[in-house]
């Protein structure tokens, strides 16, 4: 894939033919300052340059694009294969592109150019046409802070992902890591679920023993089935205890009306036994043993007494001896009542204890489900955490086989690899010949999900303008490991901000040599001062061959008319979109 050409359907619009080798977009100053910021020159359209090529190839929706230049059109032709491609989008109507005749969703486009540009047509989750496409061209200022960040808040999974694929290292074993790291997290989380279930946290922190509640619970339970196998519901429960209740009470009534009988027939029995004649001789002999003598006139009248006083005794015990009578009759029918009350309790009781309510029978029901649901709670805890413990050694397991692997496929392609290293340092050098450099790739056997470590160095790498050289060194070996067919990178003015000019000159160097040897392309957009500041370390005709000769557009702040869109206007290039 080369690009061909960029244009609008504004008359404004300064059109971009891009050819084969070099593509310069340089932005000049009327008035020029000493600064060197990187922003000096902002607001002529370098930076939107890039913008609209990944607009065109199907970038998400950009509102500012929307808001700022609505019913612009834009138009990218480019070539794949010796074929000619356009697509072209309109601001306005940003859910459709056409291509090649034929409109597309966004993501449809996204799935034709991965097939045409990469051969794919399905990739792993994470690796798409627009992560895979960023590599060759920067175009956020987040892009250009570290050799790997293409992508805002790219996570290093996606970037091993991606850059690995593009240097030609298999993704499989990358796949396979995140997967089980995937797995263990999720086996983390049934950990979780575990520690936050009431009931399972008192098991999974040893408060209480699993085996032994269970064992107590299947022992209540079968008492419990028991018991409701042989109870019987009886429809009218209610009303035989009602009844038995009744007698109950009415047997209780009679016992105590037969105490109070018993208590007064004993008073009978007692008044009779106190009960005694009064004989005469006896009183006569007390009055003798007193040495008293009785008139005859006193006997006479004692006699008469007595006699008096033995008849109404007489007359007593018969009174008590008929009451005593009716007291034992009305005893004995108590005694009967209580008798047949106490029967028909028997059988009222024999029913009851037999048979029961069906409330009752509810009860002991659910008792029952309540006893099963906890001890199925218990099993599915128990059945959790053997899950658990299996998968975290199922996942370990897997973990040490696929370092193995890892470590026997570094090994296997010892080759490769080194000649991708040898490349690097290669490039690196260009730049600082006296400086260490190189590509590091290891298998990266932490507990983290990605599968190599690549590092990108070069000696004394903190200073920046190391960084953007780190920066092009990285993205020109994914150039030309040509694992893809694109064949251009494209690089911002932000690349070579913080370079000095000897860093400048050496990488235009670099690539006018490798796009004249591998038939690439380079496209940046760059400073005016950048490209003076070497300009005297080159030859003359160098530097006519490898700049002036490839500077395809120049534009100005001095008016809105030297702009690429030829007006004024702000546009927010870091709109990720929505």
């Amino acid at each position: 894939m080369k690009l061909i050409s960029l244009t609008a359907n504004k008359e404004t619009f300064h059109p971009i033919y891009f050819h084969d080798g070099i593509n310069i977009i340089v932005g000049k100053q009327v008035t020029p300052t000493n600064k060197n910021d990187g922003n000096t020159y902002n607001g002529v359209g370098k930076s939107l340059i890039l913008h609209l090529i990944h607009f065109c190839l199907g970038a998400r929706k950009i509102s500012s694009f929307e808001e700022k230049i609505s019913d612009w059109e834009f138009t990218l032709n480019f070539i794949i294969d010796n074929k000619n491609y356009y697509c072209k989008r309109s601001t306005s109507k940003q859910n459709t592109i056409e291509f090649n005749g034929e409109c597309l969703k966004p993501v449809k486009l996204q799935e034709q150019l991965l097939k045409l540009c990469f051969g794919l047509t399905q990739t792993p989750k994470n690796m798409t046409w627009n992560t895979l496409f960023s590599r060759f061209l920067r175009r956020y200022r987040s892009s250009y802070i570290t050799f790997d960040a293409y992508v805002p808040k790219e996570t290093d999974y996606n970037k091993i992902l991606n850059n690995c694929y593009l240097l030609g290292i298999s993704t499989q074993l990358i796949v396979e890591k995140n997967e089980l790291r995937e797995q263990q997290a999720k086996a983390s989380t049934t950990e979780k679920a575990i520690k936050d279930d009431p009931l399972f946290r008192q098991y999974y922190l040893g408060k209480n023993d699993a085996e032994l509640d269970k064992t107590d619970l299947e022992y209540r339970i079968k008492i419990l089935e028991k018991e409701i196998s042989d109870f019987k519901v009886s429809e009218n429960y209610h009303e035989i205890k009602t009844e038995a209740d009744e007698k109950s009470y009415q047997k209780r009534e009679l016992e105590n009306k037969r105490v109070l009988i018993n208590n007064y027939i004993r008073n009978i029995e007692n008044s009779e036994k106190e009960t005694e004649d009064i004989n005469l001789e006896k009183v006569i002999k007390v009055y003798q043993a007193a040495q008293i003598e009785i008139p005859e006139m006193v006997k006479k009248s004692l006699i008469e007494v007595t006699n008096f006083h033995k008849e109404l005794l007489n007359s007593r015990n018969v009174r008590l001896r008929k009451e005593l009578f009716r007291q034992n009759k009305l005893l004995k029918e108590i005694d009967n009542q209580i008798i047949t009350i106490g029967k028909r309790m028997d059988v009222l009781l024999e029913y009851l204890n037999s048979h029961g309510a069906l409330e009752e029978y509810v009860s002991l029901t659910k008792e029952l489900n309540d006893l099963k649901n906890e001890i199925a709670r218990i099993n599915e805890y128990q059945h959790i955490l053997k899950t658990y413990h299996d998968s975290q050694l199922d996942i370990k397991l897997s973990m040490m086989d696929k370092d193995k692997e890892a470590d026997l496929y570094l090994e296997e392609n010892i080759k490769y690899l080194d000649n991708l290293k040898e490349r690097f340092q290669e490039y690196a050098k260009c730049f600082y010949p006296k400086k260490k450099s190189g590509l590091v790739i290891k298998n990266n056997t932490g507990e983290n999900k990605l599968r190599y470590s690549i590092e990108a160095r070069i000696e004394d790498d903190s200073s920046d303008g190391v960084n953007e050289v780190r920066m092009f060194c990285f993205d020109w070996l994914l150039l030309n490991c040509q694992v893809s067919k694109i064949r251009f990178i494209a690089h911002d003015s932000r690349l070579f901000a913080n370079m000095d000019p000897r860093q400048r000159e050496a990488l235009f160097e670099i690539v006018y040599e490798g796009c004249k040897n591998e038939d690439l392309q380079y496209i940046c957009s760059i400073n005016e001062d950048a490209l003076l500041s070497f300009k005297s370390m080159m030859k003359e005709e160098t530097y006519k061959k490898i700049i002036q000769d490839n500077i395809i557009m120049e534009l100005n702040d001095d008016n809105p008319t030297s702009k690429l869109l030829g007006i004024q206007i702000d546009i927010d290039l870091e709109d990720k979109g929505k």
